[in-house]
């Protein structure tokens, strides 16, 4: 390229080695298909190989060949006139900016590994094949063999990256080619990180089918062993009881979806016991000859849970012991390093030593049952229901205990997979430590901004306490503080001031209408102010949706007309000036509500407004620009907007009459745009423009009162107090859709616990807490444990009739007081805890799910957690369990 010479720039040396190693790549490419693809499918060709073989070795390579002597050209052809003013960024994204360049780079990847496998196939079952590729390997330029030349696509993308980068740097910002090579840039880097995926997605699924086919072959008798979702997890020799007295060794694996069993014939030489493993397991099976026995799907298999007091005493005793040998282990090395005499001290560490080991052996030998786990298989987990009953014994507790482990974790993961819902994956637990006795969570809420916090409301009876936690980067609690001498009940995030139309007396959001286009349209504007920065890598913007349970108590009609009256005083604290924030009302038993803007250090500011009531405040709900209150004694309080630009009229709001004091309102619901209202075991469906009661459901004909409730599409979930039995009823129709009782799963995780503590929790069983978290519900309890069960049937509960609430496995120790959740998203944030069941479309996010409780317990592994010294101190601790779903 002569005519370039003259503009041999840094950048330039960069385009001409891009062109270079392009015509290397695409000359690899070539030799791929004309030296070997095309003789191959030659009817002349000396070596006689299937077509389809050929076309399965040679998968995408034409296309991708085609793809890159085009984008060869177009270099050539800006090369050919080359100036400080061309351009190649376009030449980039013109050819990959193409979906089909992806698609055909990501078969290519998918199809690398069967590729070489007919390859390797193909060499070792024909002689010809081998020497046809070594011939063709020496008659290369670079002597490369097949299958250097096939991982060529995959290494393509990073030098590109590599290339680009230098290119950027060597760009001068005004050259008409900047932009267009960070564009080209980004393009390349989505190509790469999607190969990259692909590729590590197929040696992974490459590795697990190599696994199963050396167990496959290992084993005399089985078939059909390879599945798409089948892997190996673990292997061992066992000990199986069979009869009264007799015993038989087996080899037992271990699969993601059952389990086989089979009989051990040794080879000649010495045998030792295999450890646990995960890969490569020819190493550790040649030892033995196995033929095939039975196979256990791993959903018939039950535990059998040991009711012997003895075997957890001597659980712990060996622990101790365990415990004891690591930290004499830790004194032996440092009495080493002394300086001065120490033998007498290193004597005495090395008795003690063996003295431990000795007792240690003999209490694992002695108490064979540690090392012994039993199942029923089809049967239930105490063994009292059917099933056979099967006995595996280990070498060594320790052993025993990482099988009961994996187990567990195979049977909860393919519980999981069968399920149509997603099982949120729990991050971690936040202690929240009491700064006086008696706290308790009762309700929570984000604020809305940039702040990134959630206020969690702590309350004794005497004293409403708000901690807030923070999730900018790594979720923290940064204060607790109290804010009032009473209990808070409910608290309530309220967007700032938006659009609003004094003539037609309501705000342009609008919550569970029908989206219209003026609608969407208002909300998106709405919606700008409340942007949120991001939590790690998992948050970019922030939802909260919040529920808190309820005790309430009386039992007694309500009148059926609603009166309407006023009487609110407010303490007006100046707003300074600002109405554009949004704000945090907090309701106490007291009457009061106070509001803070969602900015406010609550350490350091006092509430922008007090507003009190002559009743409790049961529920705040902001829907439709405005804000309802439901008190204690039966009244309902709207607070409106004044005219623009001059907040809330706290002075003046509408009061009407729904219940009265024996019969209160405790929860309020936006519904399709109507506010639906609990009154001991019945709705009121209130119309919030015509100010009127339109219908009435009865939910418990026991007059019990609802304490908790939320909207999934068409379902309407509801709980009643000191009950176990969840509810969904049709938003429209008003009809019971299914209702369902979780006793039975709820019992079934509880399966691990003590079993007093066990039948407490299950006597006194009953649902604490709901959230509609997108398609799921999610359920709190007493007994600490949290469920989720899909809820996007609820219009017509053909997915719910059968459907079973599924246990989580990490939970609390005691009750459940509130679940809440945080969602991401690229688009606008929105609060669904101040305009609850809101239905605006929601693009693809991550959410964070939180729920907060009386302690926090692995429900898998609740024996070892009661003899844990620490666990009695942190059942009394409030604790934030967070999930990632």
């Amino acid at each position: 390229h002569a005519s370039i010479l003259q503009h041999m720039d840094t950048r330039t040396h960069i385009v001409i080695e891009l062109y270079n190693t392009e015509q290397s790549y695409v000359e690899s490419l070539q030799t791929i298909v004309h030296k070997y693809m095309n003789p191959l499918k030659n009817s002349d060709c000396e070596v006689a190989i299937d077509t389809q073989i050929v076309d399965d070795i040679f998968y995408m390579v034409p296309s991708i060949l085609n793809i890159h002597e085009g984008f060869l050209e177009e270099l050539k052809k800006r090369l050919d006139c080359w100036n400080s003013n061309q351009i190649i960024g376009d030449a980039f994204n013109n050819v990959f900016s193409c979906g089909a360049v992806l698609e055909i780079y990501s078969n290519f990847v998918n199809n690398l590994s069967k590729a070489r496998d007919s390859i390797r196939g193909c060499c070792s079952t024909q002689p010809s094949f081998a020497r046809f590729l070594e011939v063709q390997a020496k008659e290369h330029k670079g002597k490369l063999p097949l299958d250097n030349l096939l991982i060529k696509p995959i290494q393509k993308f990073p030098n590109y990256e590599l290339i680009l980068s230098r290119l950027i740097k060597h760009t001068d910002g005004e050259h008409p080619d900047q932009a267009l090579l960070l564009e080209a840039n980004k393009t390349v880097h989505r190509i790469l990180l999607h190969i990259n995926c692909k590729e590590r997605e197929a040696l992974q699924s490459g590795q697990r089918e190599a696994v199963l086919r050396e167990i496959e072959s290992a084993i005399e008798g089985v078939s059909n062993l390879v599945t798409p979702d089948r892997s190996f997890i673990a292997f061992d020799l066992v000990t199986i009881f069979s009869g009264q007295s007799a015993r038989k060794e087996r080899g037992l694996f271990l699969f993601s979806d059952l389990i086989i069993l089979t009989s051990i014939k040794r080879r000649s030489g010495t045998v030792r016991k295999p450890n646990i493993i995960n890969y490569n397991i020819a190493a550790n099976v040649e030892t033995n000859k196995y033929k095939f026995l039975t196979k256990i799907p791993i959903s018939d298999l039950e535990f059998v849970k040991t009711k012997d007091d003895n075997s957890r005493k001597s659980i712990k005793e060996i622990e101790y012991l365990m415990e004891d040998s690591k930290k004499l282990h830790q004194i032996l090395a440092a009495v080493i390093t002394l300086r001065c005499p120490h033998q007498h001290l290193e004597e005495a560490a090395r008795e003690l030593e063996k003295d431990l080991e000795k007792q240690l052996s003999e209490k694992q030998l002695n108490d064979g049952q540690l090392s012994v786990l039993e199942f029923t298989v089809g049967g239930n987990s105490t063994g009292s229901e059917g099933g056979q009953h099967m006995s595996i014994q280990f070498v060594n507790p320790e052993r025993r205990s990482v099988w009961e482990q994996a187990f567990r974790e195979a049977k909860q993961k393919f519980a999981s997979n069968l399920e149509t819902i997603p099982m949120p994956e729990f991050i971690s637990s936040i202690p929240i430590r009491k700064t006086r006795a008696g706290l308790q969570f009762t309700c929570a809420a984000s604020t809305l901004g940039a702040q990134n916090d959630v206020w969690v409301c702590n309350s004794d009876g005497y004293v409403g306490q708000v901690c807030v936690l923070s999730l900018n980067a790594e979720p923290t609690v940064t204060s607790c503080n109290g804010v009032c001498n009473a209990r808070i009940l409910c608290v309530t995030s309220v967007p700032s001031e938006i659009e609003w139309q004094p003539d037609k007396g309501n705000a342009t959001v609008t919550n569970q209408l029908k989206s219209t286009p003026s609608f969407e349209e208002n909300f998106e504007n709405c919606t700008k102010s409340l942007k949120v920065q991001s939590l790690s890598s998992l948050f970019n913007n922030i939802h909260l949706d919040s529920s808190s349970s309820s005790d309430n108590e009386s039992e007694k009609e309500f009148p059926n007309d609603a009166k309407c009256n006023i009487h609110s005083k407010s303490d007006h604290l100046p707003f300074d000036g600002d109405f554009t924030q949004s704000t945090m009302w907090l309701g106490t038993e007291d009457g009061c509500i106070h509001v803070y803007n969602c900015s406010d250090n609550i350490r350091i500011k006092r509430n922008k407004i007090k507003m009190q009531h002559n009743s409790a405040v049961y529920h705040i709900l902001y829907m439709n620009n405005k804000v309802y209150v439901a008190l204690a004694n039966g009244d309902l309080i709207i607070y409106t907007r004044e005219n623009l630009g001059t907040g809330w009229n706290t002075s003046d709001p509408v009061t009407l009459t729904i219940g009265s004091a024996s019969n209160p309102i405790t929860k309020l619901l936006n519904v399709d745009g109507k506010l639906w209202c609990s009154i001991q075991g019945i709705i009121k469906i209130f119309n919030v423009s015509a100010h009127q009661v339109e219908n009435e459901v009865q939910i418990s004909s026991e007059s019990k009162p609802i304490t908790n409730m939320v909207v999934s599409q068409h379902g309407v979930w509801i709980s009643i107090q000191n009950s176990s039995v969840l509810k969904c009823f049709h938003s429209k129709t008003y009809e019971i859709v299914v209702e369902m009782n979780v006793s039975g799963p709820v019992s079934k995780m509880l399966s691990n616990c003590d079993d007093i503590i066990r039948q407490h929790k299950a006597a006194c069983l009953r649902i604490t807490a709901l959230l509609a978290c997108r398609d799921l519900i999610c359920i709190g309890t007493s007994a600490g444990v949290l469920l989720v069960i899909q809820g996007g049937g609820g219009a017509t509960g053909r997915n719910l009739m059968n459907s079973t609430p599924m246990p989580m496995p990490h939970g609390h120790t005691g009750h459940v007081r509130f679940l809440t959740f945080v969602e991401t998203s690229e688009g606008s944030r929105s609060n669904s805890n101040s305009r609850k069941g809101s239905q605006t479309k929601h693009k693809e996010s991550s959410i964070l799910l939180i729920s907060g409780g009386d302690g926090c317990e692995d429900f898998r592994n609740s024996n070892i957690n009661s003899m844990n010294d620490i666990a009695g101190r942190e059942d009394s601790t409030n604790h934030l369990l967070l999930w990632k779903v």
